[in-house]
């Protein structure tokens, strides 16, 4: 039922005082004290939003323990995925995943020294798109991949890269690294340079690659993820700077999209 006091809170006043903690206007406060029936409809609102919450409140998020694991490197390549894929979206698991390793950054941890030198012999493997299944027909033809996110492979080296923004909406790419090799732990990639070049990459000669300054650069973390921030529109090319060899990913083609 409701009152129809003329200094009554309305609904939004009600509603944005139980789910925000909204503050009332002085003539409303004082009207909620003494008014039973806009109690009632305050109680009315608080146990609906507690319902709610008890049901829904991050249903979709994973539980700390996962959470706790993804920090520390100790889930599977395909839950690493799926959890980085949701801390896009979600700033609570973002800041759960922070604190932690904000946590594991005060213990002192050693990372093993790269085993290579900046003379040894770098193999350089072209990343290859894994297409995805289509429901329709189409044509063949040279244009570029637009749709996000885009998975890669290069031999036992798996790269999923995501485009998002920042919270000033400028472009960030995101790019989670992992190998299907058992030999091989993404872990000991910390550290190791990325960059991303505006394409194209210029001729190699003599099996030399006349390198240019990199629009950006940036380091693995240790989980194998790598941001570039921010990224202008435009076409790129990326590149792994691993022990033994470059990965290199062509063809980045970001816009407004």
């Amino acid at each position: 039922m409701d009152c129809l006091h003329d200094i009554a809170p309305s609904d939004e006043e009600l509603i944005g005082f139980a789910l925000d903690g909204e503050a009332l206007s002085e003539e409303a406060s004082s009207h909620l004290e003494q008014c039973e029936t806009c109690q009632r409809r305050l109680d009315r609102y608080q146990r609906a939003n507690a319902s709610l919450v008890s049901r829904f409140y991050r249903s979709q998020c994973p539980d700390a323990g996962q959470l706790t694991y993804y920090s520390i490197g100790g889930l599977s390549p395909e839950d690493r995925q799926r959890i980085a894929s949701h801390l896009l979206d979600c700033p609570l698991c973002m800041a759960e995943v922070e604190e932690a390793r904000r946590y594991m950054q005060e213990q002192p941890i050693e990372f093993p020294a790269p085993s290579f030198t900046p003379y040894a012999l770098v193999r350089r493997i072209f990343a290859t798109l894994v297409k995805r299944p289509q429901l329709q027909f189409v044509l063949r033809s040279d244009a570029l991949e637009t749709s996000w996110p885009r998975q890669y492979k290069a031999e036992a080296v798996d790269l999923s890269l995501h485009l998002s923004r920042t919270s000033s909406g400028e472009h960030m790419l995101l790019g989670i690294l992992t190998s299907v090799n058992p030999d091989e732990d993404v872990e000991a990639f910390a550290g190791l340079a990325a960059e991303l070049y505006t394409a194209p990459l210029p001729a190699t000669v003599n099996g030399n690659s006349a390198r240019t300054m990199p629009l950006l650069r940036t380091r693995l973390d240790d989980l194998g993820n790598v941001v570039f921030k921010p990224v202008p529109n435009g076409e790129y090319v990326m590149i792994i700077c691993l022990p033994d060899r470059e990965i290199i990913i062509d063809g980045l083609n970001i816009d407004h999209g």
